[in-house]
């Protein structure tokens, strides 16, 4: 007979063995294959730690590039959002954009506290730059202008976020017009030269769900090619040089309107709320698509709603407390007609409850965005959230922390790039 201790040393060493053997038989290939079907990214991580011939299949580069892409809507993980503060001094820029974080569990937040969302690993451009001057106002005919060197403090050019995209952001100096693409996480950052556009009303950003060094910048422009019309320009991260995309005649107003993206288009609402232009990312082709009755009044953002419902376009919009979804289908004569496809239930009571007041409603619920799976809304001064798969409401800021309607939701590649950090298998 074999002492139990002995029996149980023995099959500590040897019941791995036989195991890795087993899964040595499969090979890699065959278990990322596997791996692409699992539910979710929490499911792939479970997988890839519960031995090492997982987590070396998981771990590969081109392996998580598609498994993002089959998986479009659960691979983003939430941090925060950016916000611009205004400035008090009109003679000043506004400051850097800040972080508000939303709630996360400990190791999402050690991955933030690794990064920099200060943007402090960016150029500094400041009062010693090319350009000391800024206009501050022509309405008399005459540019009455700021000497920054005069100035009793030299006054940084802040970088401005325009769009923001799986992690990355698109950002632009305001005197200079130039650019940049940047990862605040890995703090690697691409300069863009300014877009040769007279009158830039509209930018951008397009990313890839797998590759975090691919992407492509859009720039609106009012100088249609010589005739009124939107002109679009297009810069690759493979080229970091602009070209002519596509061109629209006729006169557009973007005021105010801030870009939307979704199945492979960028989407700007124009003044007054009758219609919306859209930008095709793959055909760079124009279009111009009518938009329901409500979104005249109120806010919305384009959705995705995934490969069973391909086709449509779908809008979700904050009416009466509930959350609405719309979707809009061509009807043959390239008229979208739109139908009611799915509503919440309200969100009044929880509103007022959270808030501490019952007049809420008098100010407008404004959907600032979707991303994933989370509808961002401004009440006033302060800013919420809903998980559309619990319906669970969130007060993510009150009016000390939020004082500006510029937001951007920011989030990171999942599953996490550490299951690769040499890119082996590229």
């Amino acid at each position: 007979r074999i002492p139990i201790p002995i029996l149980r040393r023995h099959m500590a060493r040897t019941a791995p063995v036989a195991d890795t053997d087993t899964i040595a038989v499969l090979g890699g290939d065959l278990l990322r294959e596997v791996f692409l079907h699992l539910p979710t990214p929490a499911d792939l991580l479970r997988a890839a730690l519960a031995c090492k011939p997982f987590l070396h299949a998981a771990r590969s580069a081109r392996f998580l590039r598609r498994f993002r892409r089959r998986h479009p809507f659960a691979c983003p993980l939430l941090l925060g959002c950016f916000v611009h503060r205004p400035s008090e001094d009109r003679c000043r820029e506004d400051p850097s954009p800040l972080l508000l974080l939303a709630p996360l569990p400990a190791a999402a937040r050690r991955v933030v506290e690794a990064g920099d969302f200060a943007l402090s690993f960016l150029p500094d451009r400041g009062s010693s730059g090319p350009d000391p001057w800024r206009v501050l106002d022509s309405r008399s005919g005459r540019p009455l202008l700021w000497d920054r060197a005069s100035a009793e403090q030299p006054v940084a050019d802040p970088w401005k976020v325009l769009d923001c995209r799986n992690g990355r952001l698109l950002l632009r100096i305001r005197v200079s017009r130039e650019l940049a693409v940047a990862d605040p996480l890995t703090r690697r950052w691409a300069s863009l030269p300014a877009p040769p556009a007279e009158r830039p009303v509209g930018y951008g950003l397009v990313t890839d769900d797998g590759c975090s060094s691919a992407f492509q910048a859009f720039c609106l422009s009012e100088d249609g090619g010589g005739s009124p019309g939107l002109r679009a320009l297009v810069l690759s991260s493979s080229e970091l040089r602009w070209a002519d995309a596509a061109v629209l005649a006729g006169q557009y107003n973007l005021e105010d309107s801030r870009v939307m993206q979704a199945n492979g288009s960028l989407y700007w609402k124009l003044k007054g709320g009758e219609r919306m232009v859209a930008l095709n990312t793959e055909t760079m082709e124009f279009s111009l698509l009518e938009l329901p009755d409500f979104a005249r009044q109120f806010s919305f953002d384009v959705i995705e709603k995934g490969d069973d419902d391909a086709g449509g376009l779908y809008l979700l919009t904050m009416l009466g407390c509930c959350i609405e979804v719309w979707g809009g289908w061509d009807d043959g004569s390239g008229v979208l007609t739109w139908t009611l496809v799915d509503k919440s239930v309200k969100f009044q009571r929880a509103m007022a409850d959270m808030i501490g007041s019952s007049q809420f409603y008098r100010h407008e619920l404004v959907v600032i965005g979707v991303v994933a799976g989370v509808v961002f809304l401004r009440n006033k001064d302060r800013l919420l959230s809903i998980d559309l798969e619990t319906m669970k409401l969130r007060m993510l800021a009150q009016k000390d922390t939020c004082p500006s309607a510029l937001m951007y939701p920011y989030t990171m590649a999942w599953p996490p790039s550490c299951l690769n950090p040499t890119e082996e298998g590229a």
